[in-house]
């Protein structure tokens, strides 16, 4: 019911995007976003948008989900940007109005970013269950992107840091680590008790061989939030991570 109504509010505000002329729409990763575009496609008047419209794809899933709905898209955000990016998440903390996420169960933390980063507006819609009042409080992993030839030295680094982490394994389709659209080594970092979220992404940023993580902080204008009472709540957020070509 939560994931379900959350998934309804944000088809209506992405069709109201639309039709306030969005042209650019970037697609997410994750059961929730495919629901979202379950939900798009039963107007027949938004889905005639979409097969007009360009829409960006932030992981080969999603890519090929859409060309199973007959939709076509591209995996490399445009120069001039998106005008609407929409995404699940893993963890969500609002605090003084910045929204912290955790993101990165389906290894796409990389490429959501840099589409996040660059989309005039980012919608993120999520169930009550991903709701916490700090982030960590659920001690679910931050996902970790490295590349292959550094993951020793990152893990050794870990190490020193005194945090738990696991590198990802038995995703039930290959031998060995799961593996990022990028070619990235997935490493599962718990940093919750000993470091504070900006300062351990301060630390993961600084990393040589860091390709990317799943810490988003000051990357949404919205979260739509699903109840299981059947409310649906909308939070706005500060946004301080843009592209700044973006900005009128």
């Amino acid at each position: 019911m939560a994931k379900e109504k959350a998934a309804e509010k944000a088809a209506e505000i992405i069709s109201t995007f639309l039709d306030h002329g969005a042209k650019r729409v970037g697609v997410g990763t994750g059961s929730t976003v495919k629901l979202v575009l379950k939900k798009l496609l039963e107007n027949p008047n938004v889905t005639d948008k979409l097969t007009k419209i360009r829409l960006y794809a932030s992981s080969i899933d999603t890519l090929l989900y859409l060309r199973s709905l007959g939709l076509e898209a591209n995996t490399m955000p445009p120069r001039e940007g998106l005008d609407v990016y929409f995404d699940g998440a893993d963890e969500v903390s609002i605090e003084a109005n910045m929204c912290i996420l955790v993101k990165g169960r389906g290894a796409a933390m990389t490429r959501e970013k840099i589409f996040a980063y660059h989309s005039k507006r980012v919608v993120i819609v999520v169930d009550e269950s991903k709701l916490s009042r700090l982030i960590g409080d659920k001690n679910r992993p931050v996902p970790v992107e490295v590349l292959p030839e550094s993951l020793d030295a990152v893990l050794a680094t870990l190490n020193k840091l005194n945090v738990r982490y696991k590198v990802r394994n038995e995703c039930g389709c290959r031998d060995g680590p799961a593996l990022t659209d990028n070619g990235g080594i997935v490493i599962d970092v718990w940093p919750w008790g000993r470091y504070e979220i900006l300062r351990f992404e301060s630390i993961l940023s600084s990393i040589p061989g860091v390709v990317g993580h799943g810490i988003f902080v000051g990357y949404a204008d919205k979260i739509v939030v699903g109840h299981s009472d059947g409310e649906t709540k909308v939070v706005e957020c500060r946004r301080t991570r843009i592209n700044p070509a973006l900005k009128d």
